[in-house]
C-alpha cells in the first residue's frame, strides 16, 4: 500500500511518479485510513476494488461502490474516506501527469483532448458507474492496467491504454454530465492555505489565529470558511487530522505511545487516549493491537 505525503503547501508528493515516467499505479486500504484535503496537478482514474469509498469535495460528496471508478481532475482539493463503517475498501488508482498524453506544451492532444476537460471547474470529480457501454469500456481498461503493472516493459502500452481511455472518457462526460456547483476561488485559495497551514504545523501547538493569518483572514471568517465548505470548523480538522495521523502511526511505526501522542501535536497522553476513544471507541493501545 502507498504511502501518503504532502509537500509544504499540502500538494501531495505522489510516490513513484518520476519526470522520466509521469504514471503510478497506487493500491491504497482506506479501511481505517482517511485521505485527508490536498490536491496534486496529475489526473486519477481509478476504481474501488472492494467495500464501498467516498470522495469529498468543497461542497459535494461522491460515493464509489465496488466495481464502480472514479475521475479526479487536476487540481482539485479533495479528501477520501471508507464510506461503510466495517467494511474492508480498497481503491486502486492510476495516477498520471497531463504531460504522460499530451506530450510537449500545446500540442494538438493537450489542446485539443485534454485542456477541455482540465480546464472546466464544472468537473472535478466524475463516477463511473457500471452498465453503461462507456462506461464499462473504461472499467475493463482501468482493470486491464492494473494488471500490465506486472508485467516488464509496459511503458507504451500503459500510455496506449490510458489513451484509448481518456478518449472514452470524454465520450462518458458528454453521456452523462455532472451538475456541479463549485465555489469561489477566493474561497478556494483561503481554505487551501488554512489547511495546508494546519497539516504542515499540526505537530505544534496551534491557535485559530494562527489558521486564519494564514490567509489573511478573521478568525470568524476563517470558521465561516472551513463550516460552509467543509463542514467543520479549523479546530475539528485539526483535531481530526491529528487523530488520523496518529492511527497511522500506531499501525506503521514502533513508537511508543507517548511518543505517537507528542509526534501528532497532543499535550499529554491522557487527553490523547480520551479523544482516541471518544472518536473510536477503543483506546491508542487496542487500535495498535488490532482489536478493532
Amino acid at each position: 500500500m502507498q504511502a501518503f505525503e504532502t509537500d509544504r503547501n499540502q500538494v501531495e508528493i505522489i510516490e513513484g511518479m518520476t519526470i522520466e515516467y509521469p504514471y503510478c499505479l497506487h493500491k491504497r486500504d482506506l479501511t481505517n485510513f482517511v485521505i485527508p484535503w490536498h490536491w496534486h496537478e496529475e489526473l486519477e482514474l481509478g476504481y474501488i476494488q472492494e467495500g464501498i469509498s467516498k470522495i469529498v469535495t468543497v461542497g459535494a460528496e461522491y460515493i464509489i461502490r465496488q466495481g464502480d471508478g472514479f475521475f479526479v481532475n487536476s487540481n482539485v482539493m479533495c479528501m477520501k474516506q471508507n464510506a461503510s463503517s466495517g467494511m474492508k475498501t480498497i481503491e486502486i488508482n492510476h495516477i498520471f501527469h497531463p504531460v504522460f498524453l499530451g506530450g510537449h506544451f500545446k500540442s494538438r492532444f493537450e489542446t485539443k483532448y485534454l485542456n477541455p476537460v482540465i480546464n472546466n471547474r464544472q468537473i472535478e470529480v466524475h463516477i463511473i458507474r457500471r452498465g453503461h457501454t462507456t462506461a464499462n469500456l473504461i472499467l475493463k481498461n482501468l482493470y486491464s492496467l492494473k494488471e500490465l503493472q506486472n508485467e516488464t516493459d509496459s511503458e507504451f502500452q500503459t500510455r496506449n491504454i490510458l489513451s484509448e481511455t481518456w478518449s472514452l472518457l470524454i465520450k462518458e462526460l458528454q453521456e452523462n454530465p455532472d451538475r456541479q456547483s463549485t465555489i469561489g476561488t477566493e474561497q478556494t485559495n483561503r481554505l487551501r492555505s488554512m489547511i495546508a497551514y494546519i497539516n504542515r504545523h499540526y505537530t505544534e501547538k496551534i491557535a485559530l489565529a494562527e489558521i486564519a493569518k494564514a490567509a489573511g483572514v478573521s478568525e470568524r471568517e476563517a470558521t465561516r470558511c472551513f463550516k460552509k465548505n467543509i463542514g467543520q470548523s479549523p479546530m475539528e480538522y485539526l483535531m481530526k487530522y491529528r487523530l488520523n495521523q496518529s492511527k497511522k502511526l500506531l499501525l506503521e511505526s514502533d513508537m511508543t505511545i507517548t511518543g505517537i501522542c507528542q509526534q501528532c501535536g497532543f499535550s499529554d497522553s491522557a487527553y490523547f487516549g480520551k479523544v482516541f476513544r471518544k472518536s473510536y471507541g477503543i483506546t491508542p493501545s487496542e487500535y495498535r493491537s488490532g482489536n478493532i
